[in-house]
């Protein structure tokens, strides 16, 4: 059984592992919103600058989220935002990211969609060429899409077929638009029989009734986050018997006020129930807080063994949507990994 001697910020940049709730609309430093603002005559929102990344609540972040995605407008803009994000991860040692964007919140975006998809792409390409560690999309649907701008967004997606794009999402205020899982659930169909990934938000604005929807109709695998699923005791039964993943991101569950602490967040229960979980910032630009901040503080709060920490790392990657050769190679480094070294 693992030690559950102190987990340092250093020995989980060593660890082997990826990131698969990491939102590119939530990638933005302080600095970026400023640099942008500045380039683009675009007032502040808030005064101090640092002021704007507080928020009371989901909504008051969503708005927040509108007004900062409005400012990059160009696909030299949007490339260096994703080129930031790889190079953020790489200093976190993560290993593999899924990165998540969602086209409709980038509103002044200067072109048609696949040109906005292929400007995130490149940044991400070329910072892999440049030695950071992989990082492929997502692109999400909104739940404000009707059906046929869900399925005009996956046309887009297919007549692409650009090889960093790995997954259809979705995501949106559960709590606001409410249940849309019939309504998507042909837009999800033609995906996975296009061999695209599916992952869905849910379980976070939406009780245990949003990941029901997630797995029944829009049959993904994944859920971002997920953790509303303990209101159902069935519901978590389903997801251990399923080997559903759940893409928790804890730090962002408090800071947006879903729950009032991390003791009392579910993830430990979760994860001693058996489901398959995973650990992730959400966006550690406008968080401020890293992956290894995640594990470490995780580790303290729940008092987890380097056996738990090591399934979390493995999750991550058996979750990911990363080519086979390296999801093969990142589990016999964790395997080997040695926490004492």
């Amino acid at each position: 059984m693992g030690t559950m001697g102190s987990m340092t910020a250093d020995t989980v940049r060593r660890l082997p592992k990826a990131e698969l709730h990491l939102h590119l609309d939530s990638g933005f430093e302080v600095e970026d919103a400023v640099r942008l603002a500045e380039e683009n005559g675009v007032p502040l929102l808030k005064e101090p600058p640092d002021a704007m990344f507080d928020w009371e609540d989901l909504q008051e972040f969503l708005t927040f989220l509108d007004w900062v995605l409005c400012l990059p407008r160009n696909a030299e803009q949007v490339a260096s935002l994703s080129y930031s994000v790889a190079r953020r991860q790489g200093r976190s040692g993560v290993s593999y990211t899924d990165l998540m964007v969602s086209p409709i919140h980038w509103k002044n975006f200067d072109g048609p969609l696949e040109e906005f998809i292929a400007a995130v792409a490149s940044g991400l390409t070329d910072a892999e060429r440049d030695g950071h560690p992989p990082v492929y999309l997502s692109v999400s649907i909104s739940r404000k899409h009707s059906r046929a701008e869900a399925h005009a967004v996956l046309d887009t997606m297919l007549a692409m077929q650009h090889p960093r794009v790995v997954a259809l999402s979705i995501d949106g205020n559960e709590a606001l638009v409410g249940r849309t899982g019939d309504r998507f659930a042909p837009v999800f169909k033609r995906a996975r029989a296009a061999g695209l990934g599916i992952r869905a938000h849910a379980g976070e604005s939406s009780g245990p009734e949003g990941v029901w929807d997630a797995i029944d109709l829009l049959k993904t695998q994944r859920v971002d986050h997920g953790v509303r699923s303990v209101e159902d005791p069935e519901l978590v039964e389903e997801l251990v018997e399923r080997g559903i993943f759940l893409n928790v991101c804890p730090w962002s569950n408090v800071l947006l006020g879903l729950y009032p602490s991390r003791e009392v967040h579910p993830i430990r229960t979760l994860v001693d129930a058996g489901a398959r979980v995973t650990l992730n910032t959400d966006g550690s630009g406008f968080y401020r807080i890293t992956l290894e901040d995640e594990y470490v503080t995780a580790s303290e709060v729940y008092g987890w063994s380097t056996d738990v920490v090591r399934r979390l790392a493995r999750t991550s990657v058996e979750a990911s949507f990363c080519p086979d050769p390296l999801r093969a190679e990142l589990l016999a480094s964790i395997d080997a990994f040695d926490f004492d070294s």
